[in-house]
């Protein structure tokens, strides 16, 4: 009962009655071990540990305050017999570099041994070739295909807020004009040469995988900017819709990039589009997506086999304007029905919405929120309750 009360509270942002239900939930008993000297916990402690000890650098004060609402879910006890489940310390990433995927071995053992489950998280780009059936993944990506009951799918990890980094925190709410405008602003195009180049040294990392079975899969040998160029070229074809390209042919400015020009304008494309293109780079997702969600835009989402987060509770297919990767030659003519279907009003609710999905699951703090909820909701904790 009270899991429930905790999400209208949340949603309706009364923080005084979300701080009196935060009281009554009980905490999850995390069991954890360090298994690396402090100079790696920057790059690789995964953030609900690095909540209780740190980044191991001294500026670790400055950014203290950002990792405390983990401390609201979960707690930190070494003894195993105490813990409700386990943490991997690192990311399973850390393991694969330096050979130590024993130690991820022996600590789901002594966790299964206890019938209790092991958290591990996956970071970067690429596919990673690691099975352990009580494991509980945590990726930013997958293949709808191919995913498991054990898999959790997070939103691309964004630096901040960019509507409060850019824009005050105040929603830029778009009016409904005759023609939609479809903002782009990234990589979708390789110099010959260079193309040439990336799609030897692909074909040579996917020979290589097949005959080492290494850990790690690497890009796909044809880079799918190039289905992406088609993509935007056909978008410009249609007459009936406005596009807002800037199409850059070295890496994507982001909300990662150093230059300050790329990224402002970036954001402003975003900002200036009613829908933003997102589609898949070498790995199967969009951080594009969950920038576009921030901003309060439409992303105009190409799915290509994807899994997003919390699929079970967020319709992404009505969230987004979606468009299956089999659909793309009729791509236009859905964008179109799609646009002149909504009122002006429903227009400016949907950008509201988007906006709202971010805010509660795509931030840190919802994701973490929500995960929570499903470990609470999940059998992989019978004896974790909230206490009311």
């Amino acid at each position: 009962m009270g899991f429930f009360i905790c999400e209208s509270i949340k949603s309706s942002g009364d923080s005084n009655a979300k701080t009196f239900l935060y009281g009554l939930m009980k905490k999850i008993r995390v069991y954890t071990e360090n298994h690396a000297p402090e100079r790696f916990w920057l790059n690789h402690l995964v953030h609900p540990v690095r909540a209780f000890w740190g980044d191991g650098t001294d500026d670790w004060p400055k950014w203290e305050k950002d990792f405390l609402f983990y401390k609201d879910y979960f707690e930190i006890t070494s003894d195993i017999n105490e813990s409700d489940i386990g943490f991997l310390p690192l990311t399973l990433n850390y393991y694969i570099k330096n050979n130590l995927l024993s130690q991820v071995d022996e600590l789901g053992s002594i966790l299964e041994n206890k019938k209790k489950k092991l958290i591990v998280w996956i970071d970067g780009d690429h596919p990673v070739r690691y099975n352990n059936s009580n494991c509980i993944f945590i990726r930013y990506f997958g293949q709808k295909s191919e995913n498991k009951q054990n898999e959790f799918i997070q939103p691309g990890d964004m630096a901040e807020d960019l509507l409060n980094e850019f824009f005050q925190g105040e929603l830029q709410v778009r009016d409904k004009s005759d023609k939609p405008i479809i903002g782009f602003d990234g990589i979708a195009n390789y110099p010959t040469l260079k193309l040439a180049g990336t799609i030897l040294k692909n074909s040579v990392h996917n020979f290589f995988h097949s005959i080492l079975k290494t850990q790690f899969s690497p890009d796909p040998v044809i880079p799918y900017l190039i289905k992406r160029k088609e993509i935007l070229k056909k978008l410009s074809d249609q007459s009936e819709i406005i596009t807002n390209f800037t199409i850059r042919d070295s890496f994507a400015p982001g909300t990662i990039g150093k230059n300050k020009n790329a990224r402002v304008e970036y954001v402003n494309n975003i900002i200036n589009s009613d829908f933003t293109l997102c589609y898949r780079g070498a790995a199967n997702y969009s951080l594009r997506l969950y920038e576009t969600l921030c901003l309060g835009r439409i992303p105009l989402f190409i799915n290509t086999n994807c899994v997003l987060p919390f699929e079970n509770q967020i319709p992404w297919n009505e969230i987004c304007l979606w468009i299956e990767e089999n659909e793309i030659d009729s791509m236009n003519e859905k964008i179109l029905d799609f646009y002149q279907s909504m009122s002006a009003k429903e227009f400016k609710d949907k950008q509201i919405q988007c906006r709202q999905i971010w805010e509660n699951y795509c931030t840190k703090n919802g994701f973490i929120t929500h995960f929570y909820k499903s470990l609470i909701k999940s059998n992989y904790m019978k004896n974790v309750r909230v206490s009311v």
